[in-house]
């Protein structure tokens, strides 16, 4: 009979594994004593004495192994060679994906398959995602490109069978899947192994049935070997169980597969839905001192890095160890626990001490390498007081601060810089003088243009710079109104708001009032938004709970022929009298003042882009603190920034009640990636933060939140234990950066991404002492069109070479071209681990200094450079 035609029996794939958390419940240093000491010495114990099998995730924790207890580590060794331990997952730490950049994702991935490569000699073709919460679109190509065949995951599906099918991410590459229905507990229980086993074949594609047999911080079961016998001689002729890993379950599905010639259903775009399974979105706000740490991060580390590549292409030093420390700090972050800022207390004291390392390394390995980079450029030119370095591979006009020393009669003022021909304004934002009256020190900001991924040298004019008869660009003020040539921003003094309005030509059209602060009830906890009223506590424009209000208590705005600064002070009392008869009677008494802010609203003479500076100080416990931008707009949809991309995620989503029952209700909330948009398709609005990424559009408005004030780790007992979590009450001081971008047509025309990364990646400017003779300005890399974006610039980790990689940013089939500086010896594409891969292989040509290829919608490449 042909084996379609026979009754296939069933194979059951029991999992023996224990998921590691380097924070949570616990602090890092007891999650080490517990899955050394107690779980994996046991573990080799039980492989050395019976037929078993393990999985173990993450290599932070073999690395750890490998330090402490070395005996240990060559017996676990020895069974991961022989296979009776696989390695499935493989990071450095099991990141969250949601969160963190793209690129560190990457890195997570390559520093732990480089370290089981090394100690190990195998691949790692299974990547296992037992506790992210959520998946993002781009994982597919990501995983493909990092050398992974199959992905086994837990949460966010987005439909409940069958549980095997393969997922396409935005540039259509596809990975086989498999969703874990019953998590990664479905095998705990071994009394239950035939009620799990009728639940997860209800759901699977094929007779081949995987069965996760462990849970987080889990002793290993000595009697697994001998329930299995038991099992097989009890239901044998139905379902064959086996103690085995990952890795054979996939292979023998994908044999089936191909046997068979069986279509799996294909799903596309991220894995983020609570319907089956729970992705806690709320925990985008938990903690937000580490999500704005590590996007601080992530954007100095990665610029130092590119410049430090271009040193080292210019015959300086690369401070691989210096970057690699770095690196493994930011992986700590990015950490599905971490950054989340789902864990208990202590756990986060050790992150505290990383962000005053990384500040300080990262200052000086940034000032080191750029002063590498001078040294090598100086000699020919002209002498320059400053110098400007861009790290984007387009020309970025944007503001930059920078503070200047001068010695005793050397500048007596500061009008003016310029290069060349060009001569621009400046502002001095302060200053000390010498008793001569020459200037000592100055803090001065200016709006330079910078080439692609390289530097512009400026000289100081103490004399006013000169004016350009035809200069398209102006600020000015009418009453309450601040214009310039891309739009106009009014603000109303006695709440502070303000409306913004794109020049339409002859006439303005609004397109958001806003930047209102929204207090609402919380009374969650680090995984959930949970409020009982349906209305805010409060907001400034007067909305919520009658007896609290704002009160604005300074309120001017500063001027320069660069910009205007808005400047708002306001309070929030919980309590004003009178509370009635409001409309009557203006308040008299205030009391109970829980927050304090401050705000900066900032808009250039030549920036298309409008900043704000927010500081809270926050008294104010039990608290979800929100920005609000209401558009007016109405759509179904808006567009989040997620890693190498973007995604449309619907709008409204706080009113939805599913008639079906989900595991988590939809809450509205999203995590964006430092930037969101709007749009109706005629004009729209995109909000950019620097790590503050939950989201939501709800009636046409906007909402950024800053901070949740909650109390317990997990308030109910269910999604972790009820610790208490004073520290992410919040009760501090904080400072949010964020802005908008108004614009005409939709995200892809106005290059929301492009304005974020502008946003994000600020200038650098140093102080040129000494009479250094520089040429004007140079360009060492640049990628066009606009929306294909340069993601890393660095020495390829083998040394051998340079990587570059960059992706296609707004979902079009784009002919891009790179410029180098020099004409490269050789060009390969590479897969994301720096080799050469079939799968990842493109065509290219190379003309001189030039690099042409063909990039697909959202698709990253990666190329190994000699130059």
């Amino acid at each position: 009979m042909p084996e379609t035609d026979a009754i296939k029996k069933d194979t059951i794939y029991l999992v023996p594994h224990t998921h590691y958390d380097a924070i949570w419940a616990f602090a890092k240093e007891d999650y080490f004593y517990i899955n050394l000491m107690l779980i994996l010495k046991e573990v080799a114990r039980l492989l050395e004495e019976s037929d078993y099998r393990f999985l173990i995730e993450q290599t932070f924790l073999l690395e750890e192994l490998e330090r402490r207890y070395p005996e240990l580590f060559t017996r676990i060794a020895g069974h991961i060679k022989a296979g009776k331990i696989e390695i499935a997952d493989g990071e450095y730490l099991m990141a969250d994906t949601m969160l963190p950049d793209g690129e560190t994702l990457i890195r997570e991935i390559q520093e732990g398959k480089k370290y089981v490569k090394q100690k190990f000699g195998i691949d790692v073709p299974v990547m296992w995602q037992a506790d992210s919460f959520g998946l993002n679109a781009q994982l597919p190509q990501i995983y493909r490109k990092c050398g992974y065949k199959y992905v086994a995951f837990r949460r966010g599906v987005t439909k409940r069978k069958p549980s095997e099918f393969l997922w396409e991410g935005l540039d259509g590459t596809r990975i086989l899947a498999h969703w874990m229905p019953l998590g990664y507990r479905a095998g705990l229980d071994l009394t239950k192994l035939e009620e799990s086993y009728k639940k997860l074949k209800e759901v699977a594609a094929t007779s081949h049935i995987l069965m996760p047999s462990g849970s987080g911080v889990t002793l290993p079961q000595p009697e697994t070997p001998e329930v299995v016998k038991s099992w097989n001689e009890e239901h044998g002729n139905e379902a064959e169980m086996k103690i085995a890993t990952p890795r054979e379950f996939f292979e023998a599905l994908e044999r089936d597969i191909e046997a068979n010639k069986l279509n799996l259903e294909v799903r596309k775009g991220e894995m983020y839905s609570g319907q089956y399974s729970e992705v806690f979105p709320n925990c985008s706000s938990s903690r937000m001192w580490i999500k704005q740490a590590l996007c601080e991060y992530e954007c100095w580390l990665i610029c130092c890095e590119r410049w430090s590549t271009l040193a080292t292409l210019l015959n300086e030093y690369y401070p691989h160890e210096e970057l690699q420390t770095c690196w493994r700090k930011v992986l700590f972050i990015a950490f599905h626990d971490v950054v989340p800022g789902t864990g208990m207390d202590r756990g986060y004291e050790e992150v505290k001490q990383y962000r005053g390392f990384i500040t300080a390394e990262m200052r000086n390995s940034y000032a080191r390498v750029l002063s590498q980079v001078i040294e090598s450029q100086a000699g020919e030119g002209e002498p320059g007081d400053i110098i400007v370095f861009n790290s984007l591979s387009w020309e970025v006009k944007n503001w930059i601060e920078m503070d200047l020393t001068f010695n005793k009669g050397e500048i007596v003022t500061i009008k003016g810089l310029k290069c060349g021909d060009e001569e621009i304004d400046v502002e001095v934002l302060r200053f000390a003088r010498y008793d001569d009256d020459t200037l000592r020190y100055a803090r001065i900001g200016f709006v330079p243009t910078v080439p692609p991924m390289g530097y512009k040298v400026y000289k100081i004019l103490e004399r006013e710079p000169k004016q350009y008869r035809f200069d398209p660009d102006f600020i000015m003020i009418r009453g309450n109104t601040i214009e310039n040539r891309f739009f106009g921003v009014s603000v109303d003094p006695s709440t502070g708001l303000i409306t913004a309005s794109l020049d339409g030509g002859h006439e303005r059209e609004e397109v958001c009032m806003g930047n209102e602060l929204v207090i609402e009830e919380e009374a969650g906890d680090l995984y959930y938004h949970r409020q009982m009223l349906d209305i805010p506590l409060k907001t400034e424009s007067g909305e919520g709970v009658k007896y609290g209000a704002f009160r604005v208590k300074n309120f001017y705005i500063t001027r320069s022929p660069l910009r205007r600064v808005i400047h708002v002070e306001t309070d929030y009392f919980s309590l004003r009298w009178p509370y009635r008869l409001t409309d009557k009677h203006p308040p008299l008494i205030w009391r109970h003042k829980f927050l304090e802010c401050t705000k900066k609203i900032i808009i250039y003479k030549d920036i298309p882009r409008v900043d704000f500076i927010t500081t809270v100080v926050d008294r104010h416990p039990r608290a979800r603190l929100r920005v609000r931008f209401a558009t007016g707009m109405r759509s179904p949809t808006y567009v989040c920034g997620i890693q190498f991309g973007a995604i449309a995620r619907p709008t409204d989503m706080w009113y939805y009640k599913p008639d079906e029952h989900w595991v988590e209700a939809p809450c509205g909330v999203y995590p964006s990636l430092r930037w969101f948009d709007y749009s109706d398709g005629n004009k729209g609005l995109t909000v950019i933060h620097s790590g503050t990424p939950e989201s939501e559009v709800r009636d046409g408005a906007m909402y950024l939140t800053l901070l949740r004030s909650v109390s317990m780790l997990s308030s109910d007992g269910k999604t972790g234990p009820a610790i208490p979590v004073p520290d992410a009450r919040e009760l501090r001081k904080y400072t949010f950066r964020y802005a908008i971008y108004p614009h005409y047509g939709d995200w892809k025309s106005a290059g929301s991404y492009r304005r974020e990364q502008e946003f994000n990646y600020a200038l650098y400017g140093v102080q040129l002492k000494g009479g250094k003779k520089l040429p004007r300005k140079n360009s060492f890399l640049s990628i066009e069109p606009e929306n294909v974006i340069l993601s890393a610039f660095k020495v390829a980790d083998d040394g051998k070479g340079v990587i570059l990689r960059f992706y296609e940013a707004a979902g079009e089939d784009t002919d891009a071209e790179i410029r180098l500086f020099r004409e490269p010896e050789e060009v390969k594409v590479v897969n994301m681990l720096e080799y050469e891969d079939e799968e990842a292989s493109k065509a290219l040509s190379v003309e001189g200094r030039s690099i042409k290829l063909r990039v697909k919608p959202f698709e990253i490449v990666t190329l190994r450079l000699q130059l």
